[in-house]
């Protein structure tokens, strides 16, 4: 966001933030230096009639990580003549439901979308799910994949010594989905010795992973390290990234995260994560939930350094090449300026 706010001042345009509260205090001073505006989302839901006349004032309405059934998404369509635009970061499939409940659905949805200019996946594979879900037009649906900070996320300046063992880590909500749980059966079958997992990250399954850890075997060569503001400095302190995911991942931010840090990143072959890794040239992939599998490519990683040497380089390579903060930034300001022109037309 306040990298949009940047590049949106650097333009000229007026951009104002409606989220939920609270801000932090060093965004809120910030945003205001750039003449960008901060608001709570709240404020519209209490007062939706309100809310509406009050966005119908805005060229483009962007709503990422918004519903399209919500309550907030409902007074945008209101805002006539304002254009809307959806950003889906949804992972998990997004399944619609069947029977009278799915045809109430659809024609919600259908009378939404009817006022949305445009929905921009995360992915191919959202844009893909999105079109066929709502049945939209081609034409209104595109792909922005998301953008790391490449100053931010960046390989280590000096490598780890390659005798003080291998070094893997994993960060992410720690729910089912996150698949947390085949990683440590698959770290518990390694047959190379010196290994040692970080598992970044917290979450309602945090206690039952740390059991099985203990059950396992692993509790010595693993650490729980939870929520962390460091990820960066600890990305830049492994040897190897792992990211095995169960359900149908929108994008998996994580992993270009990963990638732009030159980790060499094994990941599921689900959902968004095989567009932001070519198997075999810039991480490897797997079968979702397969631990023997899992364990074979992460052995086979951690008996070559040469290996890991190379597909991390390649990471960083595609990371700069495609995920780059700035390039997602351009295209989802033009998105909105092409919007907006469209209206005054």
């Amino acid at each position: 966001m306040l990298a949009l706010a940047e590049e949106a001042e650097r333009r000229g345009y007026d951009l104002d933030i409606f989220s939920r509260g609270p801000v932090h205090p060093t965004l809120a001073k910030r945003f205001n230096e750039l003449g960008a505006g901060w608001f709570a989302l709240d404020e519209l839901e209490a007062r939706p009639i309100r809310g509406a006349l009050r966005l119908a004032r805005y060229d483009v309405l962007h709503l990422s990580l918004i519903g399209v059934r919500s309550r907030i998404a409902r007074i945008c369509v209101a805002a006539w003549p304002a254009r809307v635009l959806f950003v889906d970061h949804l992972s998990g499939g997004g399944r619609r439901s069947s029977g009278i409940r799915g045809a109430v659905a659809a024609l919600v949805d259908a009378v939404m979308l009817a006022r949305v200019s445009g929905f921009a996946g995360v992915s191919n594979y959202v844009r893909d799910r999105d079109v066929s879900r709502y049945r939209l037009s081609r034409s209104k649906a595109r792909t922005i994949y998301n953008g790391v900070d490449l100053e931010f996320y960046r390989p280590a300046l000096t490598a780890r010594p390659r005798d003080s063992g291998v070094r893997i880590i994993a960060v992410a909500w720690l729910i089912p989905p996150k698949g947390v749980d085949v990683l440590l059966r698959a770290f518990a079958r390694l047959t190379e010795p010196g290994c040692e997992l970080l598992v970044v990250g917290d979450g309602p399954e945090e206690s039952k992973l740390k059991d099985q850890s203990r059950r396992l075997g692993i509790e010595s060569r693993t650490q729980f390290l939870g929520l962390r503001d460091d990820v960066p400095q600890l990305l830049g302190s492994a040897d190897l990234f792992v990211h095995p995911c169960l359900w149908e991942e929108a994008f998996g931010l994580v992993v270009a995260e990963a990638m732009a840090s030159g980790l060499p990143t094994v990941a599921s072959r689900i959902g968004g994560l095989p567009e932001l890794i070519e198997d075999g040239w810039s991480g490897l992939l797997v079968p979702p939930g397969d631990e023997m599998r899992l364990a074979e490519v992460l052995d086979r990683l951690v008996g070559d350094a040469d290996l890991r040497g190379r597909l991390g380089g390649n990471a960083r390579l595609a990371a700069v090449d495609r995920f780059g903060l700035a390039s997602c930034v351009k295209q989802h300001l033009d998105w909105c300026a092409t919007a907006a022109r469209q209206e005054r037309l």
